[in-house]
């Protein structure tokens, strides 16, 4: 039997399954373009399969094996919510895990008996599952620096941004993928690292500086808090247009000010210590919290302000904690506010 050829039919048979084919209306980016921003036009769709051919070209292990791994990382992306990343703490409070966790809810709540592909080839979706979950001696080509998965995410995000901004990859995917043993594990040669790194930072920073982006994602977070409580779990198996409807159906003055870019950024600044009452903002958990705390001091509506605290890892030193202030027509009385919350903490540098 041709093994190459079994997992070239399997990659054909689970792009037909309804847990890929949503996939074709998520975008690679968590912010799509139609919000605002130039960023990725590829979907998760494309990546997910394009990750899964990378598959083909990991050498070593048994027959078994290289059909498990096809499997796993051609599914790892099917229990993403919409708008990806974005919507992974609401997932955990609602459904108590995030979306690498979510493989088998994706297949329980298809439509069609999609678990059958897998089953068709002998695979058991627990095992797979796990994988993705990380629990798998196979994980490791899902979690590595690099991997099969960003190996192909960096490098599609920066050739699908229309106009090519980033210019061109200064690697190919299939280069880390032919530098990878199932039973000899991960050898990349340190060129091929030292391209990888250099393009996953170019991707990022235009990412956490494209200001369009980061206000998407910071008041579809403030939406995706404000309707917390009316979220089931059928609203992380919507694609992204669908879930934007329901938020402009709950919120539309939000949906609104996004279509008609009305908010603004009044706050962008990099932190290389949070201290006091500003340590609380590292807990994603409280930030709902801080938002509402700054709608009611400013005298503003719950849907006009929205806060980004992350921190941001592209594999540089020092780290630092990147906070984002977004305001509905960049009244900047949230501002003065938030800066006496962080009036303890270690500035990094200022960003605007």
């Amino acid at each position: 039997m041709d093994y190459d050829d079994q997992r070239r039919r399997l990659l054909r048979d689970l792009s037909k399954t309804w847990v890929l084919q949503r996939l074709r209306w998520i975008e690679l980016s968590a912010i799509p373009g139609w919000i605002g921003s130039r960023v990725a036009t590829a979907s998760r769709y494309q990546h997910s399969l394009a990750v899964g051919r990378l598959s083909l070209l990991v050498s070593g292990g048994d027959a078994d094996e290289q059909l498990l791994l096809t499997a796993a990382v051609t599914l790892h992306d099917v229990g993403v919510g919409p708008f990806p990343h974005l919507s992974d703490q609401i997932m955990r409070e609602i459904l108590g895990f995030t979306h690498e966790g979510a493989v088998r809810f994706a297949f329980e709540n298809s439509p069609l008996r999609d678990s059958m592909v897998l089953e068709n080839y002998g695979l058991s979706l627990d095992e797979v599952a796990s994988i993705v979950e990380g629990r798998h001696k196979l994980s490791r080509f899902l979690y590595g620096f690099p991997d099969l998965d960003n190996a192909d995410n960096i490098y599609r995000f920066i050739i699908s941004i229309p106009g090519r901004p980033l210019g061109d990859p200064s690697y190919n995917p299939s280069e880390i993928a032919r530098s990878m043993h199932i039973d000899h594990g991960v050898s990349i040669p340190d060129d091929l690292k030292r391209r990888w790194m250099g393009d996953f930072r170019k991707a990022y920073s235009y990412l956490w500086n494209d200001r369009l982006n980061m206000i998407g994602w910071t008041m579809l977070g403030r939406a995706l808090r404000l309707l917390r409580e009316e979220l089931t779990p059928r609203f992380f198996r919507l694609t992204n247009k669908s879930a934007y409807r329901l938020i402009k159906m709950k919120i539309p003055e939000l949906a609104n000010g996004l279509e008609e870019r009305k908010f603004r950024i009044i706050l962008d600044q990099k932190y290389a210590e949070l201290r006091g009452e500003a340590r609380r903002l590292m807990d994603p958990r409280n930030i709902y919290e801080f938002e509402e705390r700054l709608c009611k001091d400013s005298g503003l509506e719950d849907w006009m302000v929205g806060l980004t605290v992350d921190q941001p890892t592209l594999g540089e030193r020092p780290d630092h904690w990147r906070i984002y202030l977004v305001c509905y027509g960049g009244d900047e009385r949230p501002k003065r506010l938030l800066m006496d919350i962080l009036s303890e903490s270690t500035p990094f540098s200022s960003s605007g």
